[in-house]
């Protein structure tokens, strides 16, 4: 696709390779207007970036859909003389809006904004899952299945609603979703569900179609609680529950569930992020098979259950919990593996890597910042 001649209603500034668009909302969501903005400026080679005040948040469906096209989440800040405003992902500092777009260094503690490091008013615990299914296009293909597992495991519901964009108000319906994906091939489609319940749940939905047939990911944010709820308790194994339900779901690729801790409505905030802790990690019968071992040993040697079909199984490795372990545990497990063969795991799915690398350097932001939490425990901050 060529480049648009005339701006985007949405764009504030444009320069090469890069649209900015600016907001004051409270809450910065995927509206029909952001995705066709989003839209636009992928597809004429540049990438967003959109900016905000420090008190925004974003909704995890935009966050996902920004990441996927290399945009960026710009704070400004006027109050400050030596930066215009900073990453809201890393915190950076950032002497113009453009400075998002080029790459730094691991970031030192001087780097980072002091609004990044100011502490959340209120803080629960959340269970964040990728988890990435193939599906062969040979058989009847019925899509959204995780989405539905992870709503009946975590939260005792069925999904409430879907679409592609913000507010998702169309009834919750597989059998639609599945049909619209299909008329939409070879285009990737991109979908948001949530689920309307005692605790917040929200979903997306990603699904290309590859050589191998379609590849379905998934990525769940649900809230799990409070100080004192029981159900924080339970944190890793709501996770080891969700990734065995996804086991049986198509063809299992990679999952991984980790701890962390987010604002009750789930919505992503320009702060410090806690440091994420490795639940459970699901490797399916093709990661399997890149690894070049047998599950029944993999399991026997790494702890956990052999899962799936008892013909061509995989794995389900029980890591961490909100208290620590997590990180320990999977760098000692992937750490005994050869560079080809990590590679070859890690390109079984890769949504589910992206993610895994995502959750490290967050943790390795959060030990770069004083004022960081050190593990996912919910809470009050002043």
């Amino acid at each position: 696709m060529g480049p648009s001649f005339a701006p985007h209603p949405l764009e504030d500034g444009a320069g090469p390779g890069w649209s900015a668009t600016e907001t004051r909302a409270p809450v910065i969501a995927l509206t029909a207007g952001m995705s066709d903005y989003l839209h636009r400026v992928t597809g004429d080679g540049a990438r967003a970036i959109v900016i905000s005040g420090p008190h925004s948040r974003m909704t995890p469906v935009l966050a996902d859909a920004l990441a996927a096209v290399r945009g960026h989440w710009v704070i400004r800040t006027p109050e400050d003389p030596a930066a215009v405003g900073y990453d809201a992902r890393t915190g950076r500092r950032l002497a113009q809006i453009t400075d998002v777009l080029s790459a730094t260094a691991q970031l030192a503690a001087s780097d980072l904004h002091p609004v990044f490091l100011r502490a959340p008013i209120s803080s629960r615990l959340q269970l964040v899952a990728t988890i990435s299914t193939r599906h062969r296009v040979s058989r009847p293909v019925r899509l959204g299945g995780v989405i539905e597992a992870a709503t009946e495991t975590l939260v005792d519901s069925a999904p409430s609603a879907w679409g592609p964009t913000e507010p998702l108000v169309a009834a919750w319906d597989r059998d639609d979703l599945t049909e619209r994906t299909r008329r939409r091939m070879l285009t990737e489609s991109r979908w948001a569900a949530r689920t309307s319940a005692d605790h917040a749940l929200l979903s997306t939905l990603q699904v290309a179609r590859t050589s191998e047939g379609l590849e379905e990911t998934t990525r769940v944010w649900a809230e799990l609680g409070g100080p004192g709820d029981a159900r924080t308790a339970d944190a890793a194994l709501f996770a080891r529950r969700l990734l065995a339900r996804a086991a049986d779901i198509g063809m299992p690729l990679l999952g991984i569930a980790f701890a962390t801790i987010g604002a009750p409505d789930l919505a992503v905030r320009p702060l410090t992020p806690a440091t994420p802790e490795p639940l459970a990690l699901l490797v399916g019968p093709p990661g399997i098979r890149a690894l070049g071992v047998d599950a029944a040993s993999w399991v026997a040697q790494h702890g956990g259950t052999v899962v799936g079909s008892p013909r061509i199984p995989g794995a389900l490795v029980p890591l961490g919990s909100v208290d620590g372990g997590g990180w320990t545990r999977l760098t000692e497990m992937l750490g005994t593996l050869d560079g080809t063969r990590l590679s070859a795991l890690l390109g079984v799915a890769p949504e589910v890597a992206a993610a895994l690398r995502t959750a490290d350097a967050d943790a390795a932001a959060s030990s770069a910042a004083p004022a960081a939490p050190s593990s996912p425990r919910p809470g009050s901050e002043a």
